[in-house]
């Protein structure tokens, strides 16, 4: 989207702001986020239901007691991994794992603690704004058409810069914990 961006900006002087790429890609990193912690998530998630990962924390997943029941009437192993499957991913797609905290909350879900300090140690408290910063942008962007919190009517700027800084910021994150957990 940021190349696409770019493209457009410099065949189209004047004519087509570009800027609406820009926040796209803004957008859609922050929609990777979530889907990679809800990936990483369920097949944890699914993993403890099979036994072949110990179980997670105080704070589980929440499973519906006709979801429980479905599980416990599996058939067999691959039966109960597509039950598990479908039961976890439906509760899980009733949130959004998106702020830090939140991304804490869903891999406690699975037994992992401590995810930003164990993830980044001393730079977890940066790494963590830094990605608040991103997803405060997307929800300005997807909730208030990005337009100025001053109530001026203006929409904010942004450049490809920007898109890429925001870009970087979530795939460090998500580099660091893919190699924590």
């Amino acid at each position: 989207m940021v190349g696409l961006g770019q493209a457009i900006a410099g065949i189209t002087v004047g004519t087509v702001d570009a800027a609406d790429m820009y926040r796209a890609a803004l957008v859609q990193c922050v929609a990777a986020l979530d889907s990679y912690v809800h990936d990483v998530v369920l097949d944890y998630a699914v993993e403890i239901v099979k036994g072949s990962r110990g179980p997670g924390s105080p704070t589980r997943v929440g499973l519906h007691i006709s979801a429980v029941g479905s599980l416990t009437s599996a058939q067999g192993p691959v039966e109960l991994e597509l039950r598990a499957r479908a039961a976890i991913n439906e509760r899980l797609s009733q949130e959004t794992y998106q702020k830090p905290d939140d991304v804490s909350k869903a891999f406690a879900m699975v037994g992992i603690q401590t995810l930003w300090q164990g993830a980044f140690g001393h730079a977890a408290g940066t790494v963590k704004r830094g990605v608040s910063l991103v997803v405060g942008r997307r929800n300005r962007i997807v909730h208030r058409c990005d337009l100025d919190p001053a109530g001026t009517g203006t929409v904010l700027p942004i450049s490809d810069v920007d898109a890429i800084d925001a870009i970087d910021t979530i795939a460090a994150a998500v580099a660091g914990i893919d190699s924590f957990v």
